[in-house]
This record gives C-alpha cells, structure tokens and sequence, in this order.
C-alpha cells in the first residue's frame, strides 16, 4: 500500500490527536470545531508571516498540516487515504485551471 505519511508522522499524529481530544474535552468544547477555529488562525498568521517575509511562516504551514490531519483522524479516516484521492482531484484540476487560462491567453491575442 502506498504511503504519505511515515509511521513515524502516524505515530505523532496519534498522540497528539489524543492529547488535543483530551484537552477539547476538559474544555466542553466540540473537537472538530476547535481544529477548525485553529485552522482558521493559522492561515491568518501563514498569510501575515508570509506577506512579511517571515520564513516562520513554514513552521505554521506545518501547524495546519498536523490540525487537517488531526480533523481527518476525526472523522475516523486515513490521512493516506484521504491524500491519495485528492492527488488525482489536484492533477485534474490544475490542468483545467491550465486551460482555461490558455484560452483565455489566445482570446486576448
């Protein structure tokens, strides 16, 4: 079976998976809109650091990867499943946005 994550990234991701439901629950919060609240945040601050050219903005960026992790475990799913359809669904997309924006490039000529 092919893999996007190591099972070194599965066993962290297991762990703080727990620890975050954990602390969710000691909060009377509801998880997955938690994870979402972050997620929110985060792109806020990505896009800050970014746009000031602060290089911690990858240390962010891993952040939001380690919470749409998290939300997808949620849902009781595999990371690696859930990655391996959206591979082919990014391919497909981004020739059509290619395109189209061929298109477009041929009609403004």
């Amino acid at each position: 079976m092919k893999q996007s994550l190591t099972n070194y990234s599965k066993m962290e991701l297991k762990v703080i998976h727990g620890k975050s439901r954990r602390l969710n629950r000691m909060l009377n919060k509801n998880h997955a809109h938690a994870l979402l609240d972050m997620m929110k945040t985060h792109v806020e601050e990505i896009k800050e650091l970014y746009d000031n050219k602060d290089k911690h903005y990858l240390v962010e960026t891993g952040d939001l990867i380690v919470l749409s992790m998290e939300l997808i475990k949620q849902a009781k799913q595999s990371p690696d499943d859930v990655l391996f359809k959206c591979y082919p669904r990014f391919h497909k997309k981004l020739l059509q946005l290619i395109k189209d924006q061929k298109v477009r490039h041929k009609q403004l000529l």
